[in-house]
């Protein structure tokens, strides 16, 4: 994080003037003024920002949630496009500066778009920035990189989200965003022994893509009563329909591509489905590619929703095409903001 002070006079106006910005910008959140239709959990916290005025970049969605989270959602001059269409379904929109620029795409970065923002920090994920972060920083731009996306479990989440915002001078929100992910986690977690199989996607081959057993997503199936089939996996490995079949989950999950009737005509052609107990029982479940399945794929503090939704599935009550409106009327789908 570079900070930039200023001298005498000038460094008394910008104090007071990121003071009384950020005073009344809580004053509009707290009196609801926001148009949003269900706004965010606003959370009361006696920690004030540092007086800088930082001009963010988010270029993950797990990212975004953690910023807006700690209360910067009105620093972020740009993010990704999937971000930005996270908080529309999150109606938040007003949270984050209405000329906001969109990236639409995360790797390789548009260096050029970055530099005529001129942010003071662009924050991102390694394993979706890749070698676009060297460009990044080549390029002389300031850059955080997070590493989320290879946690194994929420403890490891929680500690990249503590990492960023001691980053950013605010550890102390970071640790209220952590006690309040601890707290959704305690209350929705299940014991159980329930197989599942999560099938991120399917190739044309009908090989595909799956969670191993030390991803997030795996503790997630831990923690709503699940077992994940794969478990002895490492990342997120490409199988072929043998190892589905061998492994005859009790469940399958599968990731949404492109629309549902693609996703079921390719489900159901895998060679040997109709053998497993998930075909025989009809436990075959969809999740549609928005809100679901952000939530189980992005390792931020939205992810403890995907432990209520993974045990409605382990338990049979959701639909076999589970939406982004079933998921915010089931689970009151709210990010803290602290």
């Amino acid at each position: 994080m570079n900070v930039k002070l200023l001298l005498g006079t000038v460094i008394v106006v910008v104090i007071l003037i990121a003071m009384a910005t950020y005073a009344l910008y809580s004053h509009i959140q707290g009196t609801g003024t926001s148009p949003a239709s269900q706004g965010p959990t606003k959370l009361n916290t006696t920690v004030t920002l540092p007086p800088w005025d930082q001009r963010l970049v988010s270029l993950a969605p797990s990212d975004t949630q953690i910023l807006i989270s700690l209360g910067l959602g009105k620093h972020l001059i740009g993010m990704d496009s999937y971000s930005f269409s996270l908080l529309q379904q999150l109606n938040y929109t007003s949270l984050v500066p209405s000329n906001v620029s969109i990236f639409q795409q995360i790797s390789p970065p548009n260096v050029s778009g970055l530099l005529l923002l001129n942010p003071s920090l662009v924050v991102g994920e390694e394993g979706l920035l890749g070698s676009g972060a060297g460009q990044i920083e080549k390029a002389g731009l300031n850059l955080t990189l997070t590493n989320n996306d290879y946690a194994s479990n929420f403890t490891q989440v929680e500690q990249g989200i503590l990492n960023l915002s001691k980053s950013l001078g605010l550890q102390s929100r970071g640790q209220q965003v952590v006690n309040w992910m601890n707290s959704k986690i305690s209350q929705f977690s299940r014991e159980g022994n329930v197989t599942i199989a999560y099938l991120i996607w399917i190739c044309p081959e009908y090989q595909f893509y799956t969670a191993g057993g030390n991803v997030f997503i795996n503790n997630i199936i831990q923690l709503s009563g699940g077992v994940n089939v794969f478990q002895n996996q490492s990342g997120y490995p490409l199988l072929g329909p043998s190892s589905l079949t061998l492994a005859d989950p009790q469940v399958i999950v599968v990731q949404e591509m492109y629309n549902v009737s693609y996703t079921e005509y390719m489900i159901s052609h895998i060679p040997g489905i109709q053998s497993t107990k998930a075909y025989q029982d009809h436990r075959i479940y969809i999740l549609s590619e928005n809100l679901p399945t952000e939530i189980l794929n992005e390792p931020g503090p939205l992810s403890v929703y995907g432990i209520p939704l993974m045990e409605s599935i382990v338990s049979g009550t959701t639909p076999s095409y589970v939406n982004s409106s079933y998921v915010m009327k089931e689970y009151n789908v709210s990010l803290p903001v602290f």
